[in-house]
């Protein structure tokens, strides 16, 4: 059993969901110094408040509350409380989540892995306190076309469900990680475009490896690196394929010509600041009251009642096929 991390360094990526978090982390994950695991939207939400201030953290409790906490059981890992070896993390909380990293790679076979690739894409909310803890990781903040987000993300159940919720939840992630490009030193951070990511992946991954401090690998292109646990199976069927370029424009047949225009009226220039085409300009009409009642009872309709439903029905083959981690 390893009882010490081997993990040097990380990698935090970021940014809107449905940005292509998951399509880079597999893609960093596919080099033979990275470990992608599963997100791990409860790396934040385990500690206290009185964590903050402190040098030496109640790991074991904190611990405890991880192994509570829903999410964990996406990563379909069993860490005994037992196992964790307190003593030796002295305390640190970095530590003891470097450790559950290692203990991932270990059970993936890869336990050479030194570098922790994290693709949670909240990490752009909480990167200043993740560079606090983690001084020597490194942040990308992956963008994608918001009407690409757009198109992805309202057929699923969780997120917005209409083209006006979406374009705002698309604004609001992205206003984070623009304000992070302006704080962070530019060898803290470094910007992705989804797009460039699965049209000229060779180049992209390239340069992108020169700015992580790594050497390119060619099987890093066929994004092979992470497999989706069950409970995102669904939403990552492109993962572990080659990328196509078709993904960056599908949105363009999957919106409707009115979703497309609406979307550019609340976000036109948000879109040509990161050098996105628009098809409407500053002609675009803005959604009519008639369109925001309709969008209204549709976002009740899917938020309350379809997805809810729908949420339940996934999470509970999840529960009742996983492991015994909890």
């Amino acid at each position: 059993m390893t009882t010490h991390s081997h993990i040097e360094r990380q990698i935090f990526i970021g940014g809107c969901g449905r940005s292509g978090t998951t399509l880079l982390g597999a893609m960093l994950g596919a080099h033979s110094d990275c470990i992608c695991a599963p997100e791990s939207h409860f790396k934040m939400r385990a500690l206290r408040p009185g964590d903050w201030t402190s040098d030496s953290v109640d790991l074991m409790a904190a611990f405890k509350r991880i192994r509570r906490h829903w999410r964990f059981k996406i990563w379909e890992l069993d860490l005994p409380p037992s196992e964790v070896p307190v003593e030796e993390l002295d305390g640190s909380y970095p530590r003891l989540l470097e450790w559950m990293a290692t203990r991932f790679a270990d059970h993936v076979g890869k336990p050479d892995a030194r570098i922790w690739v994290d693709h949670t894409p909240e990490n752009i909310i909480y990167a200043p306190t993740l560079l606090k803890l983690f001084p020597q990781a490194k942040i990308i903040h992956i963008v994608r076309d918001g009407r690409g987000v757009a198109s992805s993300i309202m057929p699923l159940d969780w997120g917005p469900s209409t083209i006006v919720a979406a374009a705002r939840w698309w604004l609001d992630n992205v206003t984070y990680g623009l304000a992070l490009e302006t704080l962070m030193e530019a060898d803290r951070i470094v910007r992705v475009k989804y797009e460039d990511l699965v049209s000229d992946p060779l180049e992209t991954l390239g340069e992108l490896s020169a700015s992580l401090g790594i050497d390119f690998q060619p099987g890093m292109i066929e994004a092979n690196g992470f497999t989706p646990p069950r409970y995102t199976v669904n939403q990552h069927k492109l993962i572990g394929k080659k990328p196509d370029a078709r993904r960056a424009t599908r949105w363009e047949t999957r919106l409707t010509p009115r979703q497309i225009e609406i979307f550019e009226s609340m976000a036109h220039d948000f879109l040509h600041y990161l050098g996105y085409p628009l098809r409407y300009g500053l002609a675009a009409r803005g959604p009519t009251l008639g369109d925001r009642g309709v969008q209204g009872i549709r976002e009740f309709g899917r938020d309350w009642v379809v997805n809810p439903v729908r949420w339940l029905r996934r999470s509970y083959r999840l529960w009742l096929g996983g492991s015994s981690a909890q």
